[in-house]
């Protein structure tokens, strides 16, 4: 990798920047064009206008008369009348600037897209570097990740104009020197040296800048460091009463530590400050010495207001082109760390990630020791021959020794000694693409960022056509079809774009309630009436009666929108709901006195968080001091509108506060204003509601949830209807195309692990490691989910980690059973027991 941002510029685009370098040269031209305009009109300013004008750009060298006698005409120049010169000198100074811009701007433009070839050029390097490293190298990948991503995109702009800022800076100085020292070699002199001085100043000033920089960096550490201290002596300080010495005494080690920063702010503004008024002087020396040598030398007053301005600009030039040179080595540093992060991340042999791997074989490991930094497992002096394909158990004491066996069984992990091969060829020369394809790794799951479909197929390269199978076929390995289909029920369908299967979801609706009072099953659910108070939905859920669109009705803003609190008071229910959401804060604050935040019960049966937890502690108390509630009072209706009588059962529902909330959404409904009305979608039983979930739309109502057995009683009625009627496809496709939440929150610990054995299926390898899948499943479930692992395996290499091997699960029997002694594996003999040794 290249890490000089120069080259590396240069090597990313030849052509874009001899582009570049042709524009900067046509700008160079145009300011030599403006400085001579300058020249002529002033002179002809001077002269007032009374002489024929000279010829127009005629350039004329004046070199000292000891060494040539006679002026050299450079270029003759342009002969024009007097109108004729006046418009073409003056509206050239205007013009001038205007065509150095558009000569820039694509300058600019050719920089931002060499800046991006190079900053893609850098992350492919790295991100290939990052995914063929070792899992050795995770430290390293860390730091490389780091800098892949925030230190070159803030060097982003750095990497493109590496050659053109300095060959723009570089080209204007040269040409303004080149310029003064055309018209009179005195002025030329004094500009280099004065540019000299300010170009050493500029430089020491940038050092300077960094010495501070560190100067205060290191104040801030020491600073820290002395209040910590001071921290850690407070109690003593209170209880000995030593304050007037805590404070002397930090406040004398704190001006101890800032004076060394002082001093190098001292005389950093003193260099500072020079270097500002060295490059000042540039066009003013210039200035003063045509002015000086005008009687003795031909200087006119418009070569003199040229050279000024040159000088000028020159100074500008070099006191930008230091700041570039410190940008420019803050880049190479950049590069540089970014280089040899990436060359720790390279696999030391330059045949790692060569070979092939067969399709079977006999997997050998030869002296064997390897650690897991992640998990502390070890194991030592591993020797063992298992020939696939075959089933294979890991069983230990602990889960140390069979967890890591499996991670270098399926290349996870390398060994720190020895050797394991498959097929004849080591697993840390195999293609990791090629080898994760041979032999899948079901160990801990990385969820990602979209669908659970996109998630189960994470690392699928199946044909189209037979993804849906190899899908199916895992989910139903898995027992994940459970999933799905409850992940389905609780989606959302688009009737405008699948009119057909909303309104078949329709016409399920009246075959599901059908089943349901035929099964007797009916009073598990309470419907959706206009007239009826649902028991199963909470008080706001009751208001509205349909499902908020958008965020204008959403719970958590309900209690706020003063529409809904026009209706509130219309009925006289704010008072009373704010009696309620008091009463359920007192009720919250007292049952969950005693468990600390972020305690599961806290966080699902509480109506507010624990963040809120302290704001509802002082309402309670400013409440019952008879205080106003102001903002108060729209927190606690919100309280009440999330009460649900059946689930929370604080007894603060009755009949007649059921009959004034259903008063209250008649009103809701029939005085809504037009503007409000696409914020919700009202129940209706003819119609499908797409705001509301496929099982709301299903059943129209709510399952009993202070009724055992009612969910899986209810839930088994409408499988059955959605399978004769053909949509249980629908609904688990829906399911599938649901997105999950890439923390997990949303699955279940067992779901999680299944999701990954789903990944690994679904490639159909020759040898299935399964790490973790078992993992905090009851003895029945493994032993169901082996078995069914195995079915599919058949004719294929199995491996399973497991704290034991059960009957159900060893049926038909392991081909191999490896236990873990005190970390060491022991063969246990079978009756098809294939070559094993261990040491």
């Amino acid at each position: 990798m290249e890490r000089d941002p120069l080259r590396l510029a240069w090597k990313t685009s030849r052509i874009r920047h001899v582009f570049g370098f042709c524009l900067l040269a046509l700008a160079g031209f145009c300011l030599l064009v403006g400085l001579e305009l300058i020249r002529i009109v002033v002179d002809r300013a001077v002269a007032g206008g009374a002489s024929d004008p000279p010829a127009l750009l005629r350039i004329v060298l004046t070199p000292p008369a000891s060494l040539w006698p006679e002026s050299l005409v450079l270029f003759s120049g342009v002969a024009l009348s007097p109108e004729t010169f006046t418009l073409a000198s003056v509206g050239g100074i205007l013009l001038v600037p205007v065509l150095i811009a558009l000569l820039l701007i694509p300058v600019d433009g050719i920089a931002v897209s060499i800046g991006s070839r190079a900053l893609a050029k850098l992350r492919a390097l790295a991100l290939e570097a990052i995914l063929k490293a070792p899992p050795s190298a995770q430290d390293d990948l860390s730091t490389a990740t780091a800098l892949a991503a925030h230190g070159l995109a803030r060097e982003n702009s750095v990497l493109g104009l590496s050659l053109f800022v300095p060959v723009k800076l570089g080209g204007m100085i040269g040409l303004a020197f080149a310029y003064v020292l055309v018209m009179d070699w005195y002025l030329g002199a004094s500009l280099a040296v004065t540019l000299s001085v300010g170009a050493i100043l500029n430089a020491r000033r940038a050092l300077l800048r960094f010495d501070a920089t560190a100067a205060r960096r290191k104040e801030g550490e020491s600073a820290e460091s002395i209040l910590a201290d001071l921290e850690h002596r407070i109690p003593a300080m209170r209880a000995h009463g030593t304050g007037f010495y805590e404070r002397d005494r930090v406040h004398n080690l704190l001006i101890e530590g800032h004076r060394p920063v002082a001093r190098r702010e001292y005389r950093l503004a003193l260099v500072d400050s020079t270097a500002a008024i060295v490059l000042m002087l540039a066009p003013i020396a210039v200035l003063a010495f045509g002015a000086w040598f005008a009687g003795s030398r031909p200087l006119t007053a418009g070569m003199v207001a040229a050279c000024a301005l040159a000088s000028a600009l020159a100074a500008y030039g070099v006191r930008e082109l230091v700041q570039w040179h410190r940008m420019a080595s803050r880049a190479r540093a950049l590069l540089t760390d970014v280089a040899r992060s990436l060359s720790a991340l390279k696999p030391r042999d330059i045949k790692k990630g060569k070979a092939s791997l067969p399709e079977n074989g006999a997997l050998v490991a030869q002296g064997v020791s390897a650690y897991d930094p992640a998990s502390g497992a070890r194991i030592t002096s591993v020797n063992l021959s298992l020939a696939f394909p075959s089933h294979v158990a890991l069983v230990g004491d602990g889960d140390s020794g069979p967890r890591l066996l499996a991670a270098l069984v399926s290349g996870q992990i390398h060994p720190s000694v020895g050797r394991i091969a498959y097929g004849g060829v080591d697993l840390v020369e195999a293609n990791p693409f090629e080898r994760s394809q041979r032999i899948a790794f079901a160990g801990e799951t990385v969820l990602i960022e979209g669908s659970l479909k996109e998630n189960l197929l994470y690392g699928c390269r199946a044909p189209a056509e037979e993804l849906e199978h190899r899908l199916s076929e895992a989910i139903a390995v898995t027992s994940l079809d459970r999933l799905t289909h409850a992940r389905g029920l609780s989606g959302t369908l688009d009737p405008q774009k699948e009119p057909a299967i909303a309104a078949a979801i329709v016409e399920a609706r009246r075959l599901v309630q059908a089943a349901l009072a035929r099964e007797q099953l009916d009073r598990f659910v309470d419907p959706f009436d206009a007239a009826r108070y649902n028991r199963y939905a909470t008080i706001g859920e009751n208001l509205l009666f349909g499902k908020p669109v958008g965020d204008t009705f959403q719970e958590d803003r309900l209690s706020a929108h003063p529409y809904v609190r026009a209706v509130l008071e219309a009925n006289d229910l704010t008072k009373i709901l704010r009696q309620i959401g008091l009463s359920i804060a007192s009720s919250m604050i007292e049952i969950f006195a005693d468990i600390p935040d972020g305690h599961p019960l806290f966080e699902r049966f509480s109506f507010f968080s624990a963040a809120d937890r302290a704001y509802f502690q002082d309402l309670v108390e400013r409440q019952s001091g008879q205080r106003r509630p102001g903002r108060d009072q729209e927190r606690l209706i919100g309280l009440a509108l999330r009460y649900n009588e059946s689930r929370h059962r604080l007894g603060f529902l009755d009949e007649a506060l059921a009959g004034r909330i259903l008063t209250a959404r008649a009103d809701f409904a029939r005085m809504l204003p037009v503007s409000l009305k696409p914020s919700i979608e009202f129940y209706d039983q003819a119609l499908f509601c797409s705001a509301a979930s496929v099982q709301d739309n299903l059943l129209f109502g709510r399952i009993a949830a202070d009724q055992a057995g009612a969910a899986e009683a209810v839930q088994g009625v409408i499988r059955h209807v959605l399978t004769e009627r053909g949509l249980d496809g629908e609904v688990s496709r829906i399911g599938l195309d649901l997105p999950i939440d890439p923390q997990g929150d949303d699955l279940s610990l067992t779901e999680i692990a299944a999701v990954d054995l789903v990944r690994c299926l679904v490639r159909r390898p020759s040898i299935l490691v399964v790490q973790r899948a078992l993992d905090g499943l009851p003895g029945p479930a493994a032993d169901r989910l082996v078995a069914a692992l195995r079915r599919s395996m058949v004719g294929r290499g199995l491996v399973v980690v497991t704290p034991s091997v059960s009957p159900a699960m060893d049926h038909p029997p392991f081909d191999a059973v490896i236990r873990f002694e005190r970390g060491e594996p022991v063969m246990v003999p079978r009756m098809r027991q294939p070559e094993a040794l261990s040491a």
